[in-house]
């Protein structure tokens, strides 16, 4: 099977079987999800599912952290027809900034910072993962996520049963 092929079903969550595991070792994500990236309507149910929480909202500006959060913060901005501010590692943003500490999706500690001059309150946020810094978010800000309620504990253990069919 062509593993952009559509299936028949789109059901909430369904391109996440597009994601591939890790195969290169510790120093990585534990999952890769650029072919999610790479399929124009895996994208673009990822955005809306990601929206779903918000349709009532009035949104200003759309932030993300590093990586996945740029790719999917700027799609979901762009279909907003919003600005995007990236929120970046220490060190990368040669303007005033405000820092936090963070911690990424394998523990590690990271120190991470923003402009200024453009943030306004009300901070909403995507969280996927149950770990400390996701149930943080989950707890404080109104957050959105696309992990449909069966795969949270795959999400968790960091390993989707779809891997099992994975071929390089």
């Amino acid at each position: 099977m062509d593993p952009l092929a559509l299936p028949k079903d789109r059901n909430r969550g369904w391109y996440l079987s597009l994601m591939a595991p890790n195969t290169k070792g510790s120093n990585f994500a534990w999952l890769d999800p650029s072919r999610l990236y790479c399929n124009a309507q895996a994208l673009s149910d990822c955005v809306q599912d990601l929206l779903c929480p918000f349709q009532n909202e009035t949104i200003d500006l759309v932030a993300g952290i590093d990586a996945m959060g740029f790719i999917l913060g700027s799609a979901v901005a762009a279909t907003l027809g919003k600005g995007f501010l990236a929120i970046r590692k220490s060190g990368h943003l040669c303007i005033e900034t405000q820092s936090q500490k963070y911690s990424d999706y394998s523990g590690r500690e990271k120190l991470m910072e923003v402009r200024l001059d453009v943030l306004k309150p009300g901070v909403t946020a995507v969280a996927i993962e149950n770990s400390e810094g996701g149930k943080w978010i989950k707890d404080h800000y109104k957050y959105s996520h696309c992990i449909p309620e069966e795969l949270q504990s795959q999400i968790d253990e960091q390993y989707l049963d779809s891997f099992k069919s994975f071929k390089s």
